[in-house]
Protein backbone atom coordinates (compact mmCIF):
# COMPACT_ATOMS: atom_id res chain seq x y z
CA UNK A 1 0.00 0.00 0.00
CA UNK A 2 1.31 3.68 -0.57
CA UNK A 3 -0.47 7.07 -0.66
CA UNK A 4 -0.98 7.06 -4.60
CA UNK A 5 -2.78 3.55 -4.09
CA UNK A 6 -4.43 4.62 -2.15
CA UNK A 7 -6.02 7.74 -4.22
CA UNK A 8 -6.03 5.63 -7.38
CA UNK A 9 -8.09 2.04 -6.23
CA UNK A 10 -9.99 4.36 -3.58
CA UNK A 11 -10.39 7.99 -2.96
CA UNK A 12 -9.92 8.77 -6.59
CA UNK A 13 -13.34 7.06 -7.43
CA UNK A 14 -16.35 9.60 -8.47
CA UNK A 15 -18.65 8.28 -6.24
CA UNK A 16 -16.35 7.80 -2.88
CA UNK A 17 -17.78 9.27 -0.13
CA UNK A 18 -15.26 10.33 3.08
CA UNK A 19 -18.23 9.83 5.45
CA UNK A 20 -18.33 6.30 4.36
CA UNK A 21 -14.42 5.61 5.06
CA UNK A 22 -15.05 5.23 9.28
CA UNK A 23 -11.60 4.50 11.64
CA UNK A 24 -11.26 3.77 14.92
CA UNK A 25 -8.22 5.51 17.02
CA UNK A 26 -7.02 5.02 20.44
CA UNK A 27 -6.77 8.83 21.49
CA UNK A 28 -6.13 7.90 25.36
CA UNK A 29 -2.49 8.45 24.96
CA UNK A 30 0.07 10.82 24.17
CA UNK A 31 -0.19 9.83 20.50
CA UNK A 32 -3.05 8.67 18.78
CA UNK A 33 -3.29 4.80 17.78
CA UNK A 34 -5.10 3.87 14.60
CA UNK A 35 -6.94 0.88 16.10
CA UNK A 36 -8.79 -0.28 12.71
CA UNK A 37 -10.87 1.07 9.81
CA UNK A 38 -14.48 0.13 7.95
CA UNK A 39 -15.32 0.98 4.46
CA UNK A 40 -18.98 1.37 3.24
CA UNK A 41 -20.45 2.09 -0.27
CA UNK A 42 -22.89 1.33 -2.95
CA UNK A 43 -23.31 -1.25 -5.59
CA UNK A 44 -23.77 0.21 -9.15
CA UNK A 45 -27.80 0.11 -10.57
CA UNK A 46 -28.61 -2.75 -13.32
CA UNK A 47 -27.81 -0.30 -16.12
CA UNK A 48 -24.47 0.46 -14.52
CA UNK A 49 -24.70 4.18 -14.64
CA UNK A 50 -24.89 5.42 -11.64
CA UNK A 51 -25.17 4.03 -8.26
CA UNK A 52 -27.87 2.04 -6.73
CA UNK A 53 -29.13 3.37 -2.94
CA UNK A 54 -30.52 0.75 -2.19
CA UNK A 55 -27.50 -1.81 -2.21
CA UNK A 56 -24.22 -0.90 0.36
CA UNK A 57 -21.04 -3.09 0.11
CA UNK A 58 -18.70 -2.54 2.86
CA UNK A 59 -15.74 -2.90 1.12
CA UNK A 60 -13.27 -3.48 3.92
CA UNK A 61 -12.85 -4.09 7.44
CA UNK A 62 -9.60 -3.85 8.51
CA UNK A 63 -8.49 -4.05 12.43
CA UNK A 64 -4.92 -4.01 14.26
CA UNK A 65 -4.55 -7.27 16.29
CA UNK A 66 -5.02 -5.81 19.86
CA UNK A 67 -7.14 -7.49 22.89
CA UNK A 68 -10.02 -5.40 22.53
CA UNK A 69 -9.96 -6.32 18.62
CA UNK A 70 -13.15 -8.04 18.54
CA UNK A 71 -15.09 -5.21 19.94
CA UNK A 72 -13.61 -2.34 17.42
CA UNK A 73 -14.61 -4.72 15.02
CA UNK A 74 -17.98 -5.10 15.87
CA UNK A 75 -18.56 -1.08 16.42
CA UNK A 76 -16.72 -0.10 13.13
CA UNK A 77 -19.31 -3.11 11.46
CA UNK A 78 -22.40 -1.31 13.45
CA UNK A 79 -21.14 2.38 12.21
CA UNK A 80 -20.96 0.94 8.61
CA UNK A 81 -24.22 -0.39 8.39
CA UNK A 82 -25.74 2.63 10.56
CA UNK A 83 -23.74 4.95 7.42
CA UNK A 84 -25.36 2.58 4.81
CA UNK A 85 -29.43 2.61 6.22
CA UNK A 86 -29.22 6.01 6.44
CA UNK A 87 -28.37 6.69 2.87
CA UNK A 88 -31.46 3.80 1.75
CA UNK A 89 -29.30 0.76 1.94
CA UNK A 90 -32.12 -2.14 2.44
CA UNK A 91 -29.08 -4.73 2.37
CA UNK A 92 -25.50 -4.52 3.34
CA UNK A 93 -23.15 -6.85 1.28
CA UNK A 94 -19.35 -7.72 2.59
CA UNK A 95 -17.06 -7.16 -0.34
CA UNK A 96 -19.72 -8.49 -2.57
CA UNK A 97 -18.69 -10.58 -6.20
CA UNK A 98 -17.42 -8.88 -9.42
CA UNK A 99 -18.30 -6.25 -10.54
CA UNK A 100 -20.16 -4.98 -7.99
CA UNK A 101 -17.09 -4.00 -5.31
CA UNK A 102 -16.58 -0.51 -5.42
CA UNK A 103 -13.27 -0.11 -4.13
CA UNK A 104 -10.14 -1.71 -4.17
CA UNK A 105 -10.04 -3.75 -7.04
CA UNK A 106 -6.39 -4.44 -7.33
CA UNK A 107 -5.19 -3.73 -3.86
CA UNK A 108 -7.44 -7.27 -2.29
CA UNK A 109 -8.42 -10.48 -3.89
CA UNK A 110 -6.90 -10.79 -6.68
CA UNK A 111 -8.47 -10.41 -10.02
CA UNK A 112 -11.80 -9.76 -8.78
CA UNK A 113 -13.18 -8.49 -5.33
CA UNK A 114 -14.33 -12.12 -4.23
CA UNK A 115 -16.06 -11.08 -0.96
CA UNK A 116 -13.99 -11.98 1.96
CA UNK A 117 -11.21 -14.11 1.40
CA UNK A 118 -11.27 -17.87 3.64
CA UNK A 119 -8.01 -16.22 5.17
CA UNK A 120 -9.38 -13.93 6.89
CA UNK A 121 -10.51 -16.09 9.58
CA UNK A 122 -10.68 -12.93 11.56
CA UNK A 123 -12.74 -10.93 9.63
CA UNK A 124 -15.30 -13.62 8.18
CA UNK A 125 -16.08 -14.36 12.59
CA UNK A 126 -16.59 -10.57 13.08
CA UNK A 127 -19.12 -10.24 10.45
CA UNK A 128 -20.99 -13.32 11.54
CA UNK A 129 -20.98 -12.70 15.28
CA UNK A 130 -22.61 -9.41 14.53
CA UNK A 131 -25.67 -11.11 12.35
CA UNK A 132 -24.31 -11.60 8.25
CA UNK A 133 -25.54 -14.84 6.79
CA UNK A 134 -23.64 -16.86 3.83
CA UNK A 135 -25.02 -16.20 0.34
CA UNK A 136 -22.49 -18.21 -1.62
CA UNK A 137 -18.87 -18.77 -2.05
CA UNK A 138 -16.28 -17.52 -4.84
CA UNK A 139 -13.68 -20.29 -6.07
CA UNK A 140 -10.08 -18.63 -7.16
CA UNK A 141 -8.44 -20.24 -9.80
CA UNK A 142 -4.89 -19.56 -11.63
CA UNK A 143 -3.30 -20.92 -14.30
CA UNK A 144 0.51 -20.71 -15.62
CA UNK A 145 0.93 -20.07 -19.11
CA UNK A 146 4.32 -21.04 -19.35
CA UNK A 147 3.66 -25.06 -20.95
CA UNK A 148 -0.36 -23.79 -21.80
CA UNK A 149 -1.66 -25.88 -24.87
CA UNK A 150 -5.14 -25.32 -26.39
CA UNK A 151 -7.80 -28.37 -25.63
CA UNK A 152 -7.20 -30.54 -28.92
CA UNK A 153 -10.67 -32.99 -29.55
CA UNK A 154 -12.50 -33.26 -32.45
CA UNK A 155 -15.64 -31.04 -30.81
CA UNK A 156 -12.46 -28.17 -30.76
CA UNK A 157 -11.35 -28.31 -34.56
CA UNK A 158 -14.66 -28.43 -35.48
CA UNK A 159 -15.51 -24.78 -33.95
CA UNK A 160 -11.83 -23.47 -34.94
CA UNK A 161 -13.12 -24.57 -38.61
CA UNK A 162 -16.30 -22.07 -38.10
CA UNK A 163 -14.96 -19.64 -35.54
CA UNK A 164 -12.40 -17.23 -35.44
CA UNK A 165 -11.31 -14.99 -32.69
CA UNK A 166 -11.13 -10.98 -32.59
CA UNK A 167 -8.76 -9.41 -30.28
CA UNK A 168 -9.11 -5.57 -29.57
CA UNK A 169 -6.33 -4.15 -26.71
CA UNK A 170 -7.58 -1.47 -24.60
CA UNK A 171 -11.23 -1.54 -25.51
CA UNK A 172 -13.50 1.33 -24.81
CA UNK A 173 -15.44 0.73 -21.70
CA UNK A 174 -19.18 -0.81 -21.53
CA UNK A 175 -20.44 0.90 -19.16
CA UNK A 176 -20.01 4.14 -16.32
CA UNK A 177 -19.18 1.63 -14.10
CA UNK A 178 -16.41 -0.31 -15.96
CA UNK A 179 -14.93 3.17 -16.42
CA UNK A 180 -14.92 3.48 -12.69
CA UNK A 181 -13.50 0.27 -11.78
CA UNK A 182 -11.29 -0.59 -14.67
CA UNK A 183 -10.82 2.42 -16.74
CA UNK A 184 -7.22 3.27 -15.56
CA UNK A 185 -5.92 -0.70 -16.34
CA UNK A 186 -4.73 -2.19 -19.08
CA UNK A 187 -7.51 -4.31 -20.83
CA UNK A 188 -7.76 -6.81 -23.40
CA UNK A 189 -11.13 -7.87 -24.60
CA UNK A 190 -11.15 -11.14 -27.09
CA UNK A 191 -14.56 -11.58 -29.32
CA UNK A 192 -15.85 -14.71 -31.02
CA UNK A 193 -17.14 -14.24 -34.35
CA UNK A 194 -18.63 -16.93 -36.86
CA UNK A 195 -16.64 -16.73 -40.00
CA UNK A 196 -19.93 -17.45 -42.59
CA UNK A 197 -21.57 -14.11 -41.33
CA UNK A 198 -19.76 -12.62 -38.74
CA UNK A 199 -22.13 -13.25 -36.08
CA UNK A 200 -20.86 -12.46 -32.52
CA UNK A 201 -21.24 -15.46 -30.15
CA UNK A 202 -19.32 -14.58 -26.79
CA UNK A 203 -16.69 -12.47 -25.55
CA UNK A 204 -13.92 -12.61 -22.89
CA UNK A 205 -12.02 -9.86 -20.88
CA UNK A 206 -8.91 -9.37 -18.99
CA UNK A 207 -7.41 -6.82 -16.81
CA UNK A 208 -3.48 -6.10 -16.26
CA UNK A 209 -3.76 -7.14 -12.05
CA UNK A 210 -2.12 -4.35 -10.84
CA UNK A 211 -0.48 -3.46 -8.52
CA UNK A 212 -1.11 -6.95 -6.62
CA UNK A 213 0.66 -8.74 -9.66
CA UNK A 214 4.18 -7.40 -8.11
CA UNK A 215 4.04 -9.85 -5.62
CA UNK A 216 3.46 -12.42 -8.13
CA UNK A 217 6.51 -12.33 -9.73
CA UNK A 218 4.58 -12.81 -13.20
CA UNK A 219 3.08 -10.46 -15.97
CA UNK A 220 -0.44 -11.57 -15.19
CA UNK A 221 -4.26 -11.29 -16.01
CA UNK A 222 -7.24 -11.02 -14.09
CA UNK A 223 -10.30 -12.93 -16.74
CA UNK A 224 -13.85 -10.84 -16.18
CA UNK A 225 -17.10 -10.80 -18.13
CA UNK A 226 -17.15 -14.13 -19.50
CA UNK A 227 -19.86 -14.26 -21.85
CA UNK A 228 -21.51 -16.48 -24.03
CA UNK A 229 -25.11 -16.19 -25.13
CA UNK A 230 -27.68 -18.83 -24.13
CA UNK A 231 -28.64 -20.02 -27.64
CA UNK A 232 -24.53 -20.87 -27.85
CA UNK A 233 -24.06 -22.67 -24.87
CA UNK A 234 -23.26 -25.98 -24.28
CA UNK A 235 -21.67 -26.49 -27.55
CA UNK A 236 -17.81 -25.98 -26.27
CA UNK A 237 -17.40 -22.53 -27.27
CA UNK A 238 -16.27 -21.04 -24.12
CA UNK A 239 -13.87 -23.46 -23.49
CA UNK A 240 -12.75 -22.94 -27.22
CA UNK A 241 -13.01 -18.86 -26.73
CA UNK A 242 -10.96 -18.77 -23.19
CA UNK A 243 -8.42 -21.63 -24.69
CA UNK A 244 -7.30 -19.30 -27.76
CA UNK A 245 -7.53 -16.15 -25.56
CA UNK A 246 -4.98 -17.88 -23.36
CA UNK A 247 -2.46 -18.87 -26.28
CA UNK A 248 -2.73 -15.03 -27.05
CA UNK A 249 -2.12 -13.89 -24.10
CA UNK A 250 0.83 -16.62 -23.50
CA UNK A 251 2.21 -15.07 -26.65
CA UNK A 252 2.13 -11.74 -24.77
CA UNK A 253 4.48 -12.71 -22.73
CA UNK A 254 1.36 -13.30 -19.62
CA UNK A 255 2.85 -15.65 -17.56
CA UNK A 256 -0.15 -16.02 -15.20
CA UNK A 257 -3.95 -15.71 -15.35
CA UNK A 258 -6.51 -15.77 -12.82
CA UNK A 259 -10.34 -16.01 -12.83
CA UNK A 260 -13.23 -16.25 -10.42
CA UNK A 261 -16.61 -17.89 -10.75
CA UNK A 262 -19.61 -18.69 -8.24
CA UNK A 263 -19.24 -22.26 -6.66
CA UNK A 264 -23.00 -22.37 -7.64
CA UNK A 265 -21.87 -21.81 -11.50
CA UNK A 266 -20.58 -25.16 -12.52
CA UNK A 267 -20.55 -24.53 -16.30
CA UNK A 268 -17.80 -21.66 -15.85
CA UNK A 269 -16.06 -24.12 -13.30
CA UNK A 270 -16.37 -27.05 -15.87
CA UNK A 271 -14.69 -24.05 -18.38
CA UNK A 272 -11.89 -23.22 -16.11
CA UNK A 273 -11.23 -26.94 -14.95
CA UNK A 274 -11.06 -27.94 -19.09
CA UNK A 275 -8.08 -25.34 -19.86
CA UNK A 276 -6.16 -26.36 -17.07
CA UNK A 277 -6.74 -23.93 -14.15
CA UNK A 278 -6.66 -25.25 -10.77
CA UNK A 279 -8.71 -23.32 -7.50
CA UNK A 280 -6.04 -22.01 -5.13
CA UNK A 281 -8.51 -20.36 -2.90
CA UNK A 282 -12.22 -18.69 -2.33
CA UNK A 283 -14.09 -16.24 -0.51
CA UNK A 284 -17.35 -15.91 0.94
CA UNK A 285 -20.33 -13.86 0.25
CA UNK A 286 -22.22 -12.69 2.77
CA UNK A 287 -25.51 -10.39 3.61
CA UNK A 288 -27.77 -8.94 6.48
CA UNK A 289 -30.91 -6.97 5.83
CA UNK A 290 -30.85 -3.58 7.02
Amino acid sequence: MSRQNLDHFVLSKPYFDSAGLILAVDISGAQPRPLGFVHAGFAPNDQMTDLNPKVGVISQLKIVPTPDGVGVAGELIKLACEYLKARGAERAHVGTDFPFGPFYLGLYGGSQIPGVLVEDVFVLDAFRDFGFQEDDQIAIFERQLSSFKTVIDRKQMSLRRQYQINAVADPLEKSWWESCTLGMSERDRFSLYHKSNQAVCGSVSFWDVQPLAQRWGHLARGMYDLIIPQACRGSGLATFLVGESLRHLMQQGIGIVEAQTRVSDKAAIGVFEKVGFTQVSSGVLMSIRL
